[in-house]
C-alpha cells in the first residue's frame, strides 16, 4: 500500500534530525583529528617500510591494545643486527633488531622475564639485499646496513610498541646476529603496532598536526581515530584512561 505524502516527509524529517543529532553528539565527544605529518620531519621512516601488508586493521588504539599482549612506551636504546635466514631462494633473509627501553608500561611488561632490564628486542625486516653477479646469491648483503638505521631513526625517538614474543623461527637459520642479554626473547609487531614520534615535527608545536608516525603502515591505515594524539605521551595517557595499567 502507497504511504500517504505527508506520513513520509515528517518520517524523513524526523531521521534528518535524529542523524543530525548523533553526528553534533559524537563531535562533542570526540577531540578533532589532526593532520599527519608523516614525511615532513626528521625521521626517515622508509628503512621500515619494505612491504606491503594485507591485514585488517584495528579502528582504534585500545583494540590494538586489547589483543596484544604487551603495550609499552619508551625510546628506541639502539639498533643492533638480527638472524640472517635461510630464504630458500639463494639469498639470504636479514633481520635488524630494534632495543626498545621502556620508560612506561601498560600491559605486560612487569616481571615478563623476556624483556630484561625493560629493555624490548623488536625484530624487523632489513630489507632487501644488493646483488653482486660476482659472488654467489648467498654473499649478497643487505641495501641497509645497521648504521642506515641508527642515522634514519636515532637513539632517543619516542615510541609506542604493540608487541609479543617471537614464535619458534620456522626458516633456518644461517646467523644469529648479535646475542640477546640471558633471559631476552625477540619480539614482533603487527602492521599498526609500532608507533614513533617525530621530534622536529614535535618541536614544532603545531596545534593541527600530530607528531606521531606509523612504523610499517601509515598511521591513519586504522580510521581516524589514530589522529587524535599530538604525541606518544597523549597517545599513553589515553591508553591509560582506557584501563590499560600495570
Amino acid at each position: 500500500m502507497r504511504k500517504p505524502l505527508i506520513f513520509t516527509l515528517a518520517l524523513a524529517a524526523i531521521t534528518a534530525m535524529s542523524a543530525c543529532s548523533a553526528a553534533n553528539n559524537t563531535a562533542a565527544s570526540s577531540p578533532p583529528n589532526l593532520s599527519y605529518a608523516e614525511g615532513k620531519g626528521s625521521l626517515d621512516i622508509s628503512v621500515l617500510r619494505t612491504a606491503e601488508y594485507d591485514f585488517p586493521a584495528y579502528e582504534t588504539p585500545e583494540a590494538l591494545a586489547a589483543d596484544r599482549p604487551i603495550v609499552a612506551a619508551g625510546v628506541i636504546d639502539g639498533w643492533q643486527q638480527g638472524p640472517i635466514l635461510e630464504s630458500g631462494t639463494g639469498t639470504l633473509d636479514y633481520r635488524i633488531v630494534l632495543r626498545m627501553r621502556v620508560t612506561e608500561s601498560m600491559k605486560g611488561v612487569k616481571g615478563r622475564e623476556s624483556i630484561p632490564e625493560n629493555l624490548i628486542f623488536i625484530e624487523l625486516s632489513q630489507g632487501a639485499v644488493l646483488s653482486d653477479p660476482a659472488v654467489p646469491a648467498d654473499q649478497w648483503k643487505p641495501y641497509k646496513s645497521v648504521s642506515d638505521f641508527e642515522k634514519a631513526l636515532p637513539a632517543g625517538t619516542k615510541v609506542l610498541a604493540f608487541p609479543r614474543e617471537r614464535p619458534k623461527q620456522e626458516q633456518s637459520i644461517a646467523n644469529l646476529g648479535t646475542p640477546l642479554p640471558p633471559g631476552a626473547q625477540l619480539m614482533l609487531v603487527p602492521p599498526q603496532g609500532l608507533i614513533l614520534e617525530d621530534p622536529q615535527v614535535s618541536q614544532q608545536q603545531s596545534e593541527g598536526s600530530t607528531a606521531l608516525i606509523g612504523g610499517l603502515e601509515p598511521l591513519n591505515v586504522g580510521g581516524a581515530a589514530w589522529l587524535q594524539y599530538k604525541s606518544v605521551q597523549e597517545l599513553v595517557s589515553h591508553l591509560r584512561n582506557q584501563g590499560f595499567t600495570e
